[in-house]
């Protein structure tokens, strides 16, 4: 039994072994009551799970849209953070973890497989019951005027909980919940940010034509808009599964042509020029031979995913797996691909020892922008390039303004215009390290006061391409399962917590604040 204490001081005793519960196998009664209900088992929902129980919670975790572990035990294996960033607490415990299993102090690159158990072995400590399944998709949830009365699963069992915690990428239990939210990229009016909207990252490669014989845009390319720049647009940066890539012979998987193969969707690589070093693997994991790649990403075919059902994300993802399969399978096999370039691709492949269970590929497509919260606090540029300090603030964070390509575009001579890959356009507006206050994850009371959302947290486009990474949706995880804790044992709306109280307890959890 490991013994949990709550900050009332009261002890806890939850079971060693955690109950993982799929559809069909629920426990006996129809509905479970439980003190926090967290759903989406990304980095920040283990977290955010773990941090309720250590308070002393009964804590139920619904798997949701996203794997244990999201992306960090998906492929994200080189995380966005060093040892000279503030981070502590959980977060800090985590990458403590990964140097341990190396022996070393610290380790920010780490096997998927490896990231993963660490997940799984908190769950398992904090005696947290997992749901192995999904809310409904429709009606998942019941309201009582302003407050989540019970969730429903895709079996049927209902679970109820004086507070709720969303931490899947997709933010669906907020929207259920009628929180209002925002997708695609703001304009420069709605928060007069200098580098918020359309246009003000072009980048024109002259070298590569997008017009087909016939006179026709080669796949992925669009029509120029008629949009201003920075004006308001539904763009989504562009997503991609994290491979892990080896080139040991004893574990490497051959590139296979996969279902659906289209070699036309790869006429844009035949355009530009092929390194003359060979295929750029990507990131190397420690010394091991096995990389991280982050690459092959179907730009723009993504933009219907934040507000998709979930047949049409299915759809999405299903696309993005035999674009990135495909694309690899082009670059090893193609005859128009240069012979050099050919046999460097196939000098890698798929590690066989990483998801096992899924054909040697990530289980999470990495969703690098979805919903983002309108809530009690928005936190804008202007705020995060000054490394603005709050009260509440509770995790500090610095990682710069990074968007990925949102769409390829046509110029009027059909060379390639890549748009939106760099939201730092305006010198000294870069991001410095600032505070995400608690406010920012808290909804506005009327409409919900009994639900967390840190992930999809109430942050403006540009901030969201500084603060969409991993450790910050860990370190904001388990600062939304304290405040959880807090809200069930003081009995309050979220948005009536003591937020110097949950501060102190991240303090006094060793976060870096």
């Amino acid at each position: 039994m490991t013994q949990l204490i709550s900050r009332r001081g009261f002890l806890a005793s939850t079971s060693s072994t955690v109950v993982f519960l799929a559809a069909g196998a629920s426990l006996a009664a129809a509905n479970q009551a439980f003190q926090v209900i967290v759903y989406g088992a990304t980095s920040a929902g283990v977290f955010a799970a773990y941090a309720a129980a250590r308070e002393g919670m009964k804590v139920a975790l619904v798997v949701g849209p996203n794997p244990i572990g999201g992306m960090t035990a998906n492929g994200l294996s080189r995380a966005d953070a060093n040892e000279k960033q503030p981070i502590g607490g959980l977060t800090g415990a985590f990458f403590r973890a990964m140097g341990a299993h190396y022996g070393l102090p610290s380790a920010f690159r780490f096997e998927p497989h490896v990231a993963e158990a660490h997940f799984r072995g908190l769950l398992t400590e904090a005696g947290i019951t997992v749901y192995a399944q999904d809310l409904l998709e429709t009606r998942p949830l019941m309201m009582e005027g302003n407050r989540i009365r019970f969730v429903k699963l895709e079996d049927g069992v209902q679970l109820t909980a004086p507070v709720y915690v969303d931490c899947s990428y997709e933010g669906d239990l907020m929207v259920a919940a009628g929180v209002s939210y925002e997708t695609g990229r703001d304009g420069q009016a709605e928060y007069g940010e200098p580098t918020a909207g359309f246009g003000l990252a072009q980048s024109l490669r002259t070298s590569v034509d997008v017009l087909t014989a016939a006179g026709k845009l080669i796949p992925l390319v669009k029509p120029f808009p008629s949009t201003v720049v920075g004006a308001a647009d539904r763009a989504v940066m562009g997503y991609n599964f994290r491979l892990c890539l080896t080139n040991d012979p004893a574990d490497r998987r051959p590139w296979t042509r996969p279902p659906n193969y289209n070699s036309n969707w790869y006429l844009i690589d035949l355009e530009r020029s092929f390194p003359s070093d060979g295929l750029h693997a990507g990131g190397e994991l420690l010394d091991l031979p096995k990389v991280d790649r982050n690459n092959d990403e179907p730009v723009g075919e993504n933009w219907g995913y934040p507000n998709g059902t979930r047949a049409r994300r299915k759809s999405i993802v299903d696309f993005h797996r035999t674009y990135q399969a495909g694309r690899l399978y082009f670059f090893a096999t193609d005859p128009r691909v240069p012979q050099f370039y050919r046999d460097s691709t196939n000098e890698w492949g798929l590690a066989l020892s990483e998801f096992t269970d899924n054909d040697n590929w990530p289980r999470q497509l990495y969703v690098r922008e979805t919903r983002r919260m309108k809530g009690v606090y928005k936190l804008r540029q202007q705020e995060t390039s000054a490394g603005a300090r709050f009260d509440d603030g509770v995790l500090i964070w610095g990682y710069d303004y990074d968007s990925h390509p949102v769409q390829y575009l046509a110029s009027p001579e059909g060379k390639l215009i890549i748009e939106g890959s760099n939201t730092a356009a305006t010198p000294g507006m870069g991001a410095k390290r600032y505070h995400l206050p608690l406010r920012a994850m808290l909804p506005l009371e009327r409409q919900c006061r009994n639900l967390i959302v840190p992930v999809c947290a109430s942050v403006t486009r540009v901030v969201d391409c500084s603060y969409r990474m991993e450790p910050a949706y860990m370190m904001a995880g388990e600062a939304a399962g304290i405040c959880a804790a807090h809200a069930v044992l003081d009995k309050v709306a979220v948005q009536g917590v003591d937020s110097a109280g949950v501060v102190q307890a991240l303090k006094d959890r060793g976060a870096i604040l």
